[in-house]
């Protein structure tokens, strides 16, 4: 198993954008938060390097102050060190964050966090993520500095 799993490994690497695209509106999103003044970071269970190679792949990474993986700490989301530790490493503070995630993972490390957490109704949830009471829910990413601003007042519209 150890050996097929090393070798699932290899290909993934070998291929792991290879089908991949931003959700559309993504890049848009990306960039009206960064001209709103906002700071980004990805804070992933996917091993840092490899959500690096996807971000690299996509042409992503520039925008954003930190990537973690489950690797990077000694703790992985659902944990809210994880979250915590990456806005830190970005730069920010945990009571001016937000979370926007698609899985129940996300959502409970940012409630675990004290961090609001918007959730995108499409992605790797395997429920509703409506049903994981997240602050806000968003169908499309050109909605996310809207939610944001319902939930911060950041005026970023």
């Amino acid at each position: 198993r150890d050996r097929l799993f090393q070798d699932f490994m290899v290909y993934y690497s070998a291929h792991i954008a290879d089908h991949s695209r931003p959700y559309n509106g993504t890049v848009a999103a990306l960039n009206r938060l960064l001209e709103c003044g906002a700071t980004l970071a990805v804070c992933t269970n996917k091993l840092e390097g490899h959500a690096r190679q996807v971000l690299t792949a996509l042409g992503l990474t520039n925008y954003f102050a930190a990537i973690t993986g489950g690797d990077s700490f000694d703790f992985r989301k659902p944990h809210p060190k994880h979250l915590t530790g990456t806005i830190t490493m970005a730069g920010g503070i945990a009571a001016r964050a937000i979370m926007v995630g698609d899985s129940e993972t996300d959502i409970l490390a940012a409630q675990a966090a004290r961090v609001p957490v918007i959730a995108v109704s499409f992605g790797y949830s395997d429920v509703p993520v409506a049903t994981l009471s997240p602050d806000a829910v968003i169908d499309r990413y050109e909605d996310l500095a809207d939610a944001i601003h319902s939930l911060t007042r950041m005026p970023c519209q």
